[in-house]
């Protein structure tokens, strides 16, 4: 009994802190503030119309979703989206999000003015477009109240979604706490040995492992080895995927991954921006010094090299040369193309 009180003990203790369970009820605490808040504006008659629409639908779905719950079970721990269509809840959040960013753009309209009269200098009875300092100040609250309300309608519907799935994490890990305890390990060990022995006493074999064959293979592109452990399963070899590839294949992005940081990439672009520049540097050097015609010489100021004048003359020469064995006009043309005896 000891033993057992002991065991149970510990499971209670590491129930308790654990992380999801921790996590569930700082989440269920910081909803009920959410609520506490929201009411009490919504009694104070602060929040407009449709505010008030969207909290009282959300507090019809928790109760429509408590069903034949005790009065007493806390209304955070339900999801809201029970009885809600993903395109009712777009356009809710849409909706929210364009009170929100009234609500932000009114704040700061009336921040800058309250800063204003400060700046003028102006008495608390003086009025600034319509308000004086009482009635700017009270304005000014309100629309931060109205603020706060938006957003803790945003963080009550964010937390719920976050405790269902800090639901089915606790019932995984209590489902992985009970399959660590001795006393279930001992009755599963009981339970194996209760069928193997049934099994020797009909005749079968007590083995029941497929017969597993481990592939190797050489990756021809990067000349890795590879190892694949495959089993028979009914006269067909079928790969055996392991914990670690599974999830490989679970949490891998649905995009091309980068083969290069940004810093590789620029000192790449770089190092050729620098040959580019080289090669033209070259480029332009050659050129220089190439052989053309004199008129070329004079215009970029080359008259006095003899090798480039000497070069030149020729390249003349042989321009006029040729334009004496092809004068102008001398082509095919057109109207002699044919046989002229038809």
């Amino acid at each position: 009994m000891g033993g057992n009180s002991s065991s149970n003990s510990s499971s209670n203790d590491t129930n308790t802190t654990s992380p999801s369970i921790l996590r569930k009820a700082n989440i269920t605490r910081a909803t009920e503030y959410f609520h506490a808040y929201l009411k009490k504006v919504d009694q104070l008659d602060l929040l407009n119309e449709a505010t008030i629409k969207e909290y009282h639908t959300l507090l019809d779905m928790e109760d429509i979703n408590d069903g034949d719950d005790d009065a007493n079970t806390n209304k955070s721990n339900r999801p809201i989206n029970t009885r809600m269509n993903q395109s009712q809840i777009r356009e809710m959040k849409i909706q929210r999000f364009q009170r929100k960013k009234v609500a932000s753009q009114t704040q700061a309209k009336l921040q800058s003015l309250l800063q204003r009269r400060s700046r003028l200098g102006l008495t608390d009875e003086e009025e600034m477009e319509g308000h004086d300092l009482e009635s700017l100040s009270r304005t000014l609250h309100i629309e931060t109240l109205r603020l706060y309300a938006e957003e803790c309608l945003e963080e009550i519907q964010s937390c719920h979604g976050e405790l269902e799935m800090l639901e089915m994490a606790i019932t995984m890990e209590r489902g992985r706490m009970m399959s660590q305890d001795p006393r279930m390990n001992s009755a599963r060990s009981s339970a194996t040995a209760t069928a193997a022995a049934a099994d020797g006493s009909s005749g079968l074999s007590s083995s029941r492992t497929p017969l597993q064959m481990t592939q190797i293979t050489q990756n021809p592109l990067t000349g890795q080895i590879q190892m694949q452990t495959q089993q028979v399963m009914n006269g067909q070899l079928k790969p055996i995927m392991q914990r670690q590839e599974l999830a490989n294949q679970v949490f891998r992005p649905s995009w091309n991954q980068p083969t290069m940081t940004l810093e590789e990439l620029g000192e790449r672009e770089r190092a050729d921006a620098i040959r580019r520049a080289e090669e033209q540097q070259v480029a332009e050097a050659e050129a220089k010094f190439r052989p053309r015609r004199y008129d070329q010489l004079v215009r970029d100021g080359m008259e006095d090299d003899e090798r480039l004048v000497e070069a030149s003359a020729r390249l003349d020469r042989e321009w006029d040369d040729w334009k004496e064995e092809n004068p102008r006009g001398s082509g095919n043309k057109m109207s002699e193309r044919g046989d002229r005896n038809f």
